[in-house]
């Protein structure tokens, strides 16, 4: 059977990661484990910590002795770099990430996939047994753990479940087409080209892979975020904010008001939750109670 999740260059333990560690020219700079991640040792000179280098540089994951590791990106870094962990993060690290939906993405001991799959009844479809290893898989949250040497899953969560009130979705709604139809005139009479110009002139003297965006994630943008859709008012933070995140670093020219409304939509997108969160949308969050049960700190669905 065909086995795409392991491989034999990953570091799979603490013991191998210390060791990949040890070769590093410059214990300071780290040590490349390819071009996407890179490994330091963290002051108590003990825990290893892997660090995301794809754009700019970003803590992924703490290792420690006993062979846990601590997941502990912001899940909208998960969510921004997805192509690249959905692709390669197995060959480098024991474990497999799967885009379940949008905004959920599962993470998965290779070992755990590889006794699963070994399971596989003759007669019975290798893809329809996958994606039923991979929904069991527990979806990323920053402070996920998972123990190396057994590949179980420490605290695991419940996916999340919405049950939103009609009344106050239908206001979010009205705003949000609102603010939209507002920008969306603003950027057709190309009223931003002004902005726009400013941006790229302070991006001519950054480097190439290190423009200023805005961190979406941050409360303080989505405080603004929010602030202007509420009282539907463009201030000139927000305007630049939504520039400088469509200014492409490999086409730093003037965005077209299509590319400018296309980065409307998937801040918007991405933000779907907490913007409703924080209009008071949902009635209930959470995960079904009868349909799970606590187990080692954790959850799992009951048959």
């Amino acid at each position: 059977m065909y086995t795409w999740w392991t491989s034999d260059r990953s570091l799979n333990t603490y013991e191998e990661m210390l060791a990949a560690f040890n070769t590093a020219r410059n214990p300071l700079k780290g040590k490349p484990v390819n071009h996407n991640w890179r490994l330091y040792m963290l002051e108590d000179n003990k825990t290893i910590r892997i660090n995301c280098e794809g754009y700019g540089s970003e803590p992924l994951a703490d290792v420690t002795p006993d062979n846990i590791i601590t997941f502990i990106a912001r899940d909208n870094h998960m969510y921004n770099m997805a192509q690249t962990y959905v692709s390669s993060f197995y060959r480098w690290f024991p474990f497999v990430v799967q885009r379940h939906r949008k905004g959920l993405y599962r993470i998965g001991s290779s070992k755990k996939i590889d006794e699963a799959m070994n399971n596989l009844k003759e007669g019975d479809s290798h893809y329809t047994h996958f994606s039923k290893v991979i929904q069991g898989m527990p979806s990323y949250f920053k402070g996920l753990q998972f123990n190396l040497l057994t590949g179980d899953c420490l605290n695991q969560k419940p996916d999340d479940k919405f049950i939103e009130r009609p009344a106050q979705r239908k206001e979010w709604r009205k705003h949000l087409t609102q603010f939209k139809k507002g920008l969306k005139a603003r950027a057709k009479v190309h009223a931003l080209d002004g902005i726009a110009q400013e941006v790229l002139n302070e991006a001519q003297a950054q480097n190439r892979w290190d423009r200023k965006k805005p961190d979406w994630s941050a409360d303080e943008w989505q405080d603004l975020l929010e602030n202007s859709i509420r009282k539907n008012v463009f201030p000139r933070e927000i305007l630049k904010g939504f520039i400088q995140t469509t200014m492409s670093s490999y086409n730093p020219a003037i965005p077209s008001p299509k590319e400018i409304m296309d980065t409307v939509d998937k801040v918007m997108n991405d933000l779907s939750i907490p913007m409703r969160r924080r209009f008071n949308v949902f009635e209930k969050e959470g995960y079904d109670e009868q349909k799970y049960q606590s187990y080692a700190g954790g959850y799992k669905e009951v048959s």
